[in-house]
């Protein structure tokens, strides 16, 4: 088949298709002739097939051909886009790998917060949260604005936190960080005592963030919350609810600590 990227002009394709099917053409006259009982091809049966021959002149005169041509040009360009977004997906992809690599990899030094100590020490500026590209995950204002409030909890300033968390949330009410942000912001009401309002913030990325990461640390949060204010039998529901879904996991040891502490004497 002729290669879509080296059309021929109308007539060098007529010559080509005349050589090409003048033997077809020929050899199904004499058939015919044979058929008939004649040895030759007659006059009547060269004009047949010369009108067979004009009938597709005039498709390639019409632009038929190179209609399908341009059409061939056209898909395999739209197939070179299509692998092009593929590789910028993938690449995507691996992006996010990476955010949570890095995301667990500083699970170990967060638990000391999740336990209530509250003597975290947040890594280097430039760790916090890990970068992500802001073009196809969040406006740069919103990963700024999160990016400062969470500082400003990891540095223990606790009210000014919870201030620029419930800005944060009001501006972005379905923005990248939302989930999170509702999170911490649960974490910095559980900091300064305020265990009511932090059960609703946990509820709150359980309910509408079941797939957020976020969602596991509510759960044994809800515990905690419900622990410190003397509820006991709420919170031994929520903490064997983390044994029950998240076992084997660091989650499920904090539990279990808690547990044994609320059966102690």
């Amino acid at each position: 088949m002729m290669s879509a990227d080296l059309p021929l002009p109308n007539g060098r394709w007529r010559s080509a298709l005349r050589l090409l099917m003048l033997p077809a053409l020929f050899h199904a006259a004499a058939v015919g002739a044979q058929q008939a009982g004649s040895p030759l091809v007659t006059q009547h049966q060269l004009q047949v097939i010369e009108m067979r021959l004009e009938r597709v002149e005039r498709v390639l005169d019409s632009g038929v051909l190179t209609e399908m041509l341009q059409g061939v040009d056209q898909m395999q360009n739209e197939i070179r886009q299509l692998r092009g977004k593929l590789e910028q997906t993938e690449n995507e992809l691996r992006i996010l790998r990476e955010r949570e690599e890095q995301r667990f990899a500083r699970i170990g030094e967060r638990l000391s917060y999740l336990e209530g100590g509250f003597e975290y020490e947040p890594p280097a500026t430039d760790e916090v949260p890990p970068v992500v590209p802001d073009d196809w995950l969040a406006g740069p204002e919103e990963q700024d604005a999160y990016e400062e409030a969470f500082e400003r909890l990891m540095a223990g300033e606790h009210e000014e936190a919870i201030g620029m968390l419930e800005a944060f949330v009001e501006r972005h009410p379905e923005g990248v960080f939302t989930a999170n942000a509702i999170f911490w912001l649960g974490e910095a009401k559980y900091a300064v005592g305020e265990y009511e309002g932090a059960l609703i913030d946990y509820a709150a990325v359980r309910e509408h963030y079941p797939e957020s990461d976020k969602a596991p640390d509510a759960l044994l949060k809800q515990g905690y919350a419900y622990f410190e204010l003397g509820q006991v039998d709420p919170a031994r529901q929520a903490l064997n609810q983390v044994l029950e879904e998240y076992p084997g996991t660091t989650l499920s040891r904090l539990a279990q600590d808690r547990l044994r502490r609320l059966d102690a004497p």
